[in-house]
């Protein structure tokens, strides 16, 4: 239904349809706001570039935090200087919230820290670096959150440019693992940026997918033969199938909110095979929220005016059997939502099942089948008011009544 596409530049072509209620887009463009909320959970990509850093205290107790920045010192990566201004720094993030204060002292920390020769490049710096950023997005300051991170981009890009060019002193798996750490920076911070670009500071779409964008090329042209073995692990980078995975559901998203549903559709379809490998077959939330999406951006591209079908404008036949194929997707996502574990069940798993279920009902009843869509709009009424979705539930009500009921 939807054309190949190269895993490097995605085309700008779109599917769209002349059938389906005016008032069914601002639900589902009310209900992908939901779903673009929860799903952040892609920030794992984010607190990755962490790890290096002083333990971060928004998530542990005021022991915790006393024991790791007080009580053993000594036990910290930096010198007595660098770890001071970081320790002041936190505490004025998380314990006296003081953004001006965080500032001062964590970009004081990058300072003592070059002034005592601490590369630059190590996990530790970047780490002051990415804390400076994750400070400045905490008190929603964006824009220089994207700044600090941009400036980590380019630093860590000129060194990959040294090291390809042979300009290091290294040996050769030292600079391998140099370069993999580098790359690896990069994309993790690119992602971040994308994301907070999309974020309700900044609300710049554009700019998001052309950050995203380039994040997507790097990792192609470091993987392995994308081309015929899709992304995995084989990548320079050393990134991990579920932060592949999150990135391409990401850029999904970004399409998927501009009107570009082709696009998104075909990157959502490469989300689905690293991120099964990831979870090393076992389903979850995640692959309920992907399958999910997929169906419900399908149908919102067959419902906008002057539709075409693999190329053909829509008529009867082909948008019933467009309908069939969204209906198999659909319950693709219910069905992988049934046997997620209990343990590892989330919100994702919720809003993806209820996308889904208010997906298969509207197309149940754009079938003519209007004793099933009802009963499906009046099973998905309870969930929706056990989220507080009122505008929602009204929503599923009006099919309930274009059904007959």
């Amino acid at each position: 239904m939807f054309a190949t596409i190269s895993l490097v530049k995605l085309p700008q072509s779109r599917l769209a349809s002349n059938f389906g209620a005016s008032s069914q887009p601002s639900f589902r463009e009310r209900f992908r706001e939901q779903l673009r909320l929860a799903r952040k959970d892609y920030p794992v990509i984010f607190p990755a570039l962490l790890v290096a850093s002083v333990a971060s205290v928004s998530l542990l107790s005021l022991l915790i935090y006393d024991y790791y920045t007080r009580v053993a010192p000594q036990y910290a990566a930096y010198p007595p200087l660098v770890e001071q201004a970081l320790r002041m720094g936190l505490q004025h993030v998380y314990v006296t919230p003081d953004p001006e204060k965080a500032e001062m002292h964590l970009t004081h920390a990058l300072k003592m820290a070059h002034e005592s020769g601490m590369d630059p490049y190590s996990p530790e710096v970047i780490g002051i670096r990415t804390r400076l950023a994750e400070m400045l997005e905490k008190f929603g300051r964006a824009k220089g959150a994207i700044e600090v991170l941009d400036g980590t981009i380019n630093m860590c890009e000129e060194k990959v440019a040294d090291i390809d060019r042979g300009v290091t002193s290294q040996d050769p798996e030292q600079t391998k693992s140099l370069r993999s750490g580098m790359l690896r920076t990069i994309l993790r911070c690119r992602a971040k940026v994308a994301s907070l670009y999309e974020g309700e500071y900044m609300r710049n779409t554009t700019k998001a997918k052309e950050v995203l964008s380039d994040a997507i090329g790097l990792l192609v042209k470091e993987t392995q033969n994308p081309q015929t073995k899709g992304f995995s692990e084989d990548n320079a980078a050393g990134l991990p199938l579920d932060e592949i995975a999150s990135m391409l559901s990401q850029m999904g998203d970004l399409y998927a909110t501009t009107g570009e549903e082709s696009n998104a559709v075909q990157v959502y379809m490469l989300t689905l095979a690293p991120l099964r490998q990831a979870c090393n077959g076992n389903r979850s939330c995640k692959e309920v929220q992907v399958l999910s999406n997929i169906a419900s951006t399908m149908d919102i591209a067959m419902k906008k005016p002057g539709a075409t079908i693999n190329g053909q404008p829509a008529n009867k036949e082909n948008l019933a059997a467009a309908r069939k194929a969204i209906l198999a997707w659909a319950d693709q996502a219910i069905k992988t939502a049934e046997v997620v574990k209990p343990e590892d069940r989330d919100g994702i798993c919720d809003l993806g099942l209820i996308s889904a279920e208010m997906t298969k009902a509207d197309l149940l009843l754009e079938d003519g089948k209007t004793i099933q869509a009802r009963e499906a709009f009046r099973s998905i009424i309870p969930k929706l008011r056990e989220k507080g979705f009122e505008s929602l539930v009204r929503s599923a009500e009006q099919g309930i009544q274009r059904a007959g009921g």
